[in-house]
């Protein structure tokens, strides 16, 4: 080992988006033997970091009864006062396709808040754990100093059906081995199926225990800065929780093999941040506790950007791809990799033609009455451009002759609202600006009554203006703050708390025009299906619902659980936002927030509108009959790794050819 001053956590080119960088000054270097747990981290190449000496410096920082009260009240009050599911997150009678146990995240907090922990990290673990537990992805609890490294495995593995029967194999075998689809009889000395469901299910990303499962194993998304299919590891394979041991047995059966081979794979491990430390303390100081907010009030206005208006982006980041696996890649060199190469064809069946910043269009080789938009996101801020590109697409399919449209979402985390709307309305224009308007309501609490109050009719001020909204009931806008001053009482599963009355956003519409109705998919739910893994969040969900519910577009899932049902989306709550914007806009209407600041650097994420299907009372998070796919799709070893092949079974299923 070579003792360094500067402990550099250097990320890899595929997680440049989380990337954090400190100001602090180098330290000193420290004395050889004379090193805590986190002095031997700060001593440790990059290129020798290991899962013990993680754990170590994470489990040697020992428990603050002050950090743990000061972090309990912030994060109590938050879930008490502006979650919008804290009392749905009780219902114990989730119809499948949602799996999920109730959750009393106040009781939960409640028990955390009375227990003394045996060391920092796990004080943290606990309320992650608890917020993890409501399976809701735009609720989130993340703090810097544990999520410091990326821990990787470099088998990454999914679930294919083969001959009727499910089971677990390797999807990428990263050292090259040869393992590739050979069957994983074991992990960790336990069936591997079963303990992978089981393993699944602490995964907060969907009630749909299929989509959790899909969600961990390895799968492709579309990565637009090489502009092909690239393989997602899965959380499995890929996490920033320290996993539970140093590394996972496997235990597999391979076809050019009669002897099973054992692995014992250990944990690769890359850095996610760049820090100055020295010891436990040092960390403490530098990585974990949150700087004192010194930014002036007046500079947060100007930063629009910062407070999330109502066209929300995404809280889940975007898939991550397995890269910095691959041995031919330099982690510790990642920012100097070429330039991508032009992008070339791809796909035996499917010839590229257009890409936008949200999309990518293919068409069929086998099906040329066929085209294929993959929404791989929804991360989209001008929707109108968005949209006005996605339309030459449509035009290029017209010229083609293509008459039926496969909508991919696979992969797709979400992003911004008004996308999801106008990326419906190509398809289905409005023929009124509400087409495609859904009611919601807020959580009500004095101190947000106080801060409506402030900020009615401020256009920068977003969530708690009450003039942004409109009432459902007759359509026009609120000319008072009355949608929050005059709430109403809702009892959820035998507990009550105040809403407001149904409204809806002021909607987005884009302004299509008379060639639409040349196309033969427009108003023609015949012609479209949406294909999606369940993975469809956020305002991707939306979209989902706008096409299935709104005007009857079929859906194909495909992954998850064989057998079961599967959901088109997850996590619809509407309008994620943050710890940190809400307290902006309380400082910039000078009204005193009940949310005190975290102690530690990081943010708690959850959803504050809830959305319903129009004519229910369930909110739209936990309405299962709305949320199952018609159309039910298995993985194979085929379609798993070429996506023409999984569209091409879509078009042949959905439009069968004319004898």
């Amino acid at each position: 080992m070579v003792s360094i001053s500067l402990y550099k956590l250097v990320l890899s080119a595929s997680l440049a988006a989380l990337l954090t960088f400190s100001s602090a000054a180098p330290i000193p270097t420290p004395k050889p033997g004379n090193l805590d747990a986190c002095g031997i981290l700060s001593s440790t190449k990059t290129s020798e970091l290991t899962y013990e000496v993680i754990v170590n410096c994470y489990q040697a920082i020992p428990y603050d009864p002050s950090v743990a009260a000061t972090t309990m009240s912030t994060v109590y009050t938050l879930f008490k006062d502006f979650y919008a599911f804290r009392d749905s997150a009780l219902a114990s009678d989730l119809q499948k396709p949602f799996t999920c146990p109730p959750t009393d995240i106040l009781g939960r907090l409640k028990t955390i808040e009375a227990t003394k922990y045996r060391n920092d990290y796990s004080f943290h673990k606990a309320v992650n754990d608890a917020v993890s537990s409501l399976y809701d992805a735009h609720a989130s609890y993340g703090i810097d100093c544990y999520r410091a490294v990326i821990f990787g495995q470099r088998l990454n593995l999914y679930a294919p059906v083969i001959d009727g029967k499910q089971s677990i194999r390797v999807y990428r075998d990263h050292l090259n081995r040869g393992y590739e689809d050979c069957l994983v009889t074991k992990i960790d000395d336990h069936d591997a199926l079963p303990y992978m469901q089981t393993w699944s299910n602490r995964l907060s990303y969907s009630k749909d225990a299929g989509v959790r499962l899909s969600k961990a194993l390895a799968s492709q998304a579309y990565d637009k800065s090489t502009g092909k299919f690239e393989i997602i590891a899965g959380d499995f394979a890929e996490t920033v929780m320290v996993p539970e041991r140093a590394y996972v047995k496997y235990e597999l059966q391979c076809a050019n093999s009669q002897a099973p081979v054992v692995l014992n794979e250990k944990w690769v491990v890359l850095p996610r941040i760049e820090m100055a430390f020295k010891d436990v303390n040092s960390y403490v100081e530098n990585i974990c506790r949150a700087p004192a907010d010194t930014e002036p009030v007046a500079n947060s206005l100007h930063k629009r950007e910062e407070i999330m208006n109502p066209g929300l982006k995404y809280a889940v980041p975007p898939p991550r791809r397995a890269a910095f696996l691959d041995l031919d890649l330099d982690p510790l060199n990642p920012l100097n990799a070429p330039a991508a190469a032009p992008v070339q064809e791809e796909f035996q069946d499917a010839t590229r033609l257009l890409a936008t910043k949200a999309t990518v269009m293919y068409a069929l080789k086998s099906r040329p009455d066929t085209g294929v938009i993959v929404v791989y996101s929804h991360d989209a801020a001008d929707a109108s451009e968005e949209t006005a590109t996605i339309y030459k697409g449509l035009q290029e399919f017209h010229r083609l002759r293509i008459t039926n449209i496969i909508i991919d979402f696979q992969s797709n985390t979400g992003g911004y609202v008004n996308f999801a709307s106008s990326l419906v309305q190509l398809f289905f224009p409005n023929e009124n600006q509400f087409d495609m308007s859904l009611p919601s309501d807020l959580r009500v609490t004095k101190s947000v009554q106080d801060l409506s109050t402030k900020a009615f009719g401020k256009t920068d001020i977003p969530f708690f203006n009450a003039a942004q909204y409109v009432d459902i009931s007759n359509l026009t806008p609120y000319n008072s703050d009355a949608l929050f001053l005059n709430p109403v009482t809702l009892t959820r599963n035998s507990r009550q708390a105040q809403y407001t009355e149904k409204m809806t956003q002021t909607p987005y519409n884009f302004m299509t025009t008379q060639k639409l109705t040349t196309f033969p998919w427009t108003d023609n739910a015949a012609q479209i299906r949406i294909l999606t893994d369940g993975r469809c969040g956020s305002s991707c969900a939306l979209s989902s619902h706008y096409f299935n519910t709104l005007n009857k577009v079929a859906a194909y899932a495909i992954g998850g659980i064989h057998g079961d049902p599967l959901s088109m989306f997850s996590f619809a709550g509407g309008t994620v936002s943050g710890l940190g914007d809400i307290n902006k806009i309380y400082k910039i209407m000078n009204v005193t927030s009940p949310l005190g600041p975290l102690p530690y650097k990081g943010d708690v994420k959850f959803p504050l509108i809830e959305v319903y299907a129009r004519g229910r009372d369930i909110p739209l998070e936990y309405d299962a009959e709305y949320a199952t796919a018609a159309y039910r799709m298995d993985y194979t070893p085929e379609n798993a790794r070429r996506r023409d092949v999984m569209w091409t079974q879509v078009a042949n299923d959905a439009w069968r050819k004319a004898a």
